[in-house]
């Protein structure tokens, strides 16, 4: 069963592992590929725990963490966020895990924050992300061409956002 609750410090080294599987940093993080280790994540949460505009999550299925959730740059005063998720245990990816989490926190962003406006970025040759996105109701709101560098070559970069109906 699918969970989802608040980020750990004893999830540092999922992030870690999660954050170097190429599988999944190709297509996360301000640069793609990028890697991690223990004690840049140990300070990334030593941050995060100050911080009042971010909110993270680890999604598990019933004990065994499988990926992380969040919002980041939550903005009160303009009732925005950016979200992001990675499915970090390759065999859980493609099984509609990413759905379940990305509902839950849209849910958690527009009902229990109270937001109007949420946020994502995508490589736009991230095909089965873009799809999954269209089908929660996130609308394309920029196409930006070569906006990322990896694997030496330039990708096409998508700005896509979904409103809260009830604001």
């Amino acid at each position: 069963m699918i969970k989802i609750r608040p980020h750990q410090k004893k999830d540092i080294p999922y992030r870690v592992k999660w954050l170097n599987n190429s599988n999944v940093n190709k297509f996360i993080g301000d640069e793609l590929g990028q890697k991690t280790n223990l004690r840049k994540e140990k300070e990334w949460f030593a941050n995060y725990q100050k911080t009042k505009n971010k909110k993270f999550f680890t999604i598990c299925d019933d004990s065994k963490l499988i990926g992380f959730v969040g919002l980041s740059n939550i903005s009160k005063q303009n009732k925005n966020t950016d979200l992001f998720i990675a499915i970090g245990e390759d065999e859980y990816r493609g099984k509609g895990i990413g759905k379940i989490a990305m509902k839950w926190i849209i849910d958690y962003g527009f009902n229990k924050l109270k937001l109007h406006k949420i946020n994502l970025g995508v490589v736009k040759n991230n095909i089965a992300a873009v799809n999954l996105y269209k089908s929660l109701g996130f609308i394309i709101e920029g196409d930006m061409k070569d906006e990322v560098f990896s694997d030496d070559k330039f990708y096409d970069f998508l700005s896509m956002a979904i409103f809260n109906k009830k604001t």
